[in-house]
């Protein structure tokens, strides 16, 4: 033991001088572990869409909702990627299925808790978001029932948007066409977008 001790203190400088530089290296291997690990956790929680809970209180129609959110504010909100049979609130004139869309999305979701994937807010102060209810996709549910269409922008300029949401609700569309489901039963329908946009 004396000479391991002598063979220390001749070649390190002394016990002190390398049980100093041991915490060092031991030191330097820890921060390193911790700074990789905080990385790689921090990889691994980026951020997620922006999520709100709350319960459904009202349905304007067959895309557009209010709920009351988690801290009892009533927020309303636009459903995401889908457009649903219109009315015009200045001549009264109603696009066929509008109200069985607004029913059909009521029977959905009416009084139930939900949660919204938020993609941020649109000009009317509306949160634009996908409606969860569980794990049915409500506003690919409206597409697939033929109660709303693919909202013609998304369709127009698909990259501008989530591919596999976009993939989905086009597929919904043309299931629901080839069953002549909802609008799709109507020869004379024209797209909600068109209906806002009539005369011109």
């Amino acid at each position: 033991m004396g000479r391991l001790r002598n063979h220390c203190n001749n070649n390190y400088g002394g016990t002190g001088v390398l049980m100093g530089r041991i915490i060092a290296i031991v030191t330097a291997v820890m921060i390193t572990v911790i700074s990789c690990a905080t990385f790689s956790f921090a990889e691994e929680a980026a951020p997620s869409p922006d999520l709100i809970w709350g319960t459904v209180t009202q349905i304007y129609d067959g895309d557009t909702i209010a709920i009351k959110n988690d801290h009892g504010k009533t927020v309303r909100v636009q459903l995401a990627y889908i457009d649903a049979p219109d009315k015009d609130y200045q001549t009264g004139a109603v696009q066929p299925f509008h109200e069985e869309s607004n029913k059909t999305l009521a029977k959905l979701i009416k009084g139930k808790e939900v949660i919204i994937e938020s993609f941020g807010v649109d000009k009317f102060d509306r949160v634009k978001g996908m409606v969860f209810l569980d794990k049915l996709n409500v506003n690919l549910e409206m597409v697939l029932k033929g109660m709303a269409e693919v909202y013609y922008p998304v369709r127009a300029n698909p990259g501008k948007y989530k591919k596999d949401y976009v993939d989905k609700f086009l597929k919904a569309e043309d299931l629901a066409k080839k069953e002549k489901s909802g609008v799709w039963s109507d020869p004379n329908y024209i797209s909600p977008y068109q209906f806002r946009r009539r005369g011109n």
